[in-house]
């Protein structure tokens, strides 16, 4: 096969799109229409609910890139980690307190209502306890591994991980109750 001469066969003719003298199925679109047709597919005009719906998955996508590099952070990490490996009594908060409301709903329970609320005191205040002591001990923790780290909002990160079910935190724990980390 030469690069430069003529081939001695000679080149296949395409096939017609369509019978000669057959007519066109529509008539060939205008400068003006072609060009707005190629501007449709590009950026397409959406309805109002079609682009709240665009506009509303780029918003939770944009928020989910967000909470992950924020939930990235070493400092944060490492809170996640030393809650999730501990008990914590502020995890069954709210069934405890919810039982004891109950409790003080119950006619026949008139007389002893004033020792359900010294219990629920003293429920709340366990919990302030080992919320005390967990800071402490994570700030020791943090220190030695992540010297320098600032401490802002890991406390509420910590005590709002603390007071959700296990199963129910995100993102998910990693360490077991009573592992090391």
């Amino acid at each position: 096969m030469a690069l430069f001469k003529k081939s001695d066969e000679p080149a296949p003719m395409p096939e017609p799109t369509h019978q000669p003298g057959a007519k066109k199925a529509a008539p060939t679109p205008t400068r003006r229409e072609a060009e707005a047709a190629r501007r449709q597919r590009l950026n397409p005009q959406l309805s109002p609910k079609e682009a709240k719906a665009r506009a509303r998955q780029a918003q939770y996508a944009a928020r989910d890139r967000q909470l992950a590099e924020q939930e990235a952070t070493p400092a944060r990490t490492l809170m996640r980690k030393h809650v999730d490996a501990r008990f914590n009594p502020a995890e069954f908060a709210m069934p405890v307190l919810l039982a004891i409301m109950a409790a003080t709903l119950i006619p026949a329970m008139l007389p002893h209502i004033q020792w359900l609320l010294y219990v629920s005191w003293a429920y709340i205040a366990l919990m302030i306890v080992d919320l005390i002591l967990m800071w402490r001990s994570y700030k020791r923790i943090l220190g030695e591994r992540y010297p320098g780290t600032p401490l802002r909002g890991l406390l509420m990160y910590g005590f709002n991980r603390q007071m959700t079910f296990r199963r129910w935190r995100r993102p998910a724990p990693l360490v077991k109750r009573g592992d090391a980390y």
